[in-house]
């Protein structure tokens, strides 16, 4: 993950972390639906869903790895309809052809993806993530194109071209319908796709979908611990919530973006079997924000296996599989 683009995130959109204002868990008599059939839509060039907006900011390396991050605020349809909004981050190997071509222009696979969403419905609302688990079928563009020749020979093309096509991921995502909490898992597919520019069809349109969801209802009791380091930043944190109520603290150092994150409390701590979301109070470099911790424990020892990512109210965000370092939770 591109720690510079990472930080311009922030100045693309604010998500809020709806989770700060959850109420006291409770299990429904009736489970609310899953995500199953959920379709996350942003079309706004040309105008196919109005009101979404879809920003995005990237640096493309045709021989390297090429990093793109979006912004995105749209309609959610499905089980859960209503509005959505979400930023994501995603890298791109060499553009050499090997995940194929559109329009002629190199593709190369994607190799990770990174996304945090937020869904507003009267069913429920959700705050989730989704992630990409292989690259095998996976597709990414970027190149910005000057004078380029399409295979009809029509032409020439010149502007902004980014791609991003996955079915290969996996999400988990936290759903409040009426203060009953269950955490919700599946399969995701990602399709990012612009053009801005002359010689072809603009196009900036973002549109996802949700499938094979299974659901546990979740508690506002329980405990997560750990640290170590993912994609290059070094972590600690304890959160712990009992009858006294939610408490806890975090440190998160990213010493090559100069990001320093301190944790001042937690206001919600949520646990559902191995997943853990802990919210609360935070600074950046000193300035106020709040912040979410998502953590995963797949098992002792937490390296390769176990996942954590932190995400702040500005868009800054961090993390994925441990390089080093453990992740406990317990109910």
């Amino acid at each position: 993950m591109q720690r510079t683009l990472r930080q311009a995130r922030g100045t693309l959109a604010t998500i809020a972390l709806i989770a700060a204002a959850l109420p006291a868990a409770t299990v429904a008599s009736t489970p609310p639906p899953t995500l199953s059939g959920e379709v996350l839509s942003a079309y706004p060039i040309p105008l196919y869903e109005a009101g979404s907006s879809l920003d995005v900011v990237a640096s493309c390396n045709a021989t390297g790895t090429s990093t793109i991050a979006w912004s995105a605020a749209g309609n959610a349809y499905g089980p859960y309809p209503g509005t959505f909004v979400e930023t994501g981050t995603a890298t791109i190997g060499p553009l050499d052809g090997g995940a194929g071509y559109v329009n002629g222009i190199a593709l190369g696979r994607t190799l990770s993806i990174d996304a945090f969403f937020t869904i507003d419905s009267p069913v429920g609302q959700v705050s989730g993530s989704k992630r990409l688990t292989t690259s095998a079928g996976s597709q990414g563009g970027c190149a910005d194109l000057t004078n380029f020749t399409l295979p009809d020979g029509s032409g020439p093309v010149n502007g902004e071209f980014r791609r991003l096509f996955s079915n290969d991921m996996t999400y988990d995502a936290l759903v409040d319908a009426g203060g009953a909490l269950y955490l919700d898992t599946g399969n995701a597919g990602t399709l990012l796709e612009r053009f801005l520019g002359t010689g072809m069809a603009e196009v900036n349109v973002v549109q996802e979908s949700l499938w094979n969801a299974t659901q546990v209802p979740a508690s506002v009791k329980g405990r997560a611990t750990g640290g170590g380091h993912s994609g290059g930043v070094a972590f600690g944190f304890n959160a712990l919530s009992d009858k006294s109520g939610p408490k806890g603290r975090c440190a998160v150092v990213d010493a090559d973006a100069d990001v320093m994150v301190k944790c001042l409390d937690a206001t919600k701590v949520v646990v559902a079997a191995n997943r853990a979301y802990v919210y609360g109070n935070a600074t950046i470099n000193g300035s106020a924000v709040t912040y979410r911790i998502d953590v995963t424990d797949n098992g002792e020892p937490g390296i390769g296996v176990d996942r954590w990512s932190i995400q702040l109210s500005n868009g800054w965000t961090a993390g994925g599989t441990l390089s080093e370092g453990n992740v406990q939770v317990s109910a």
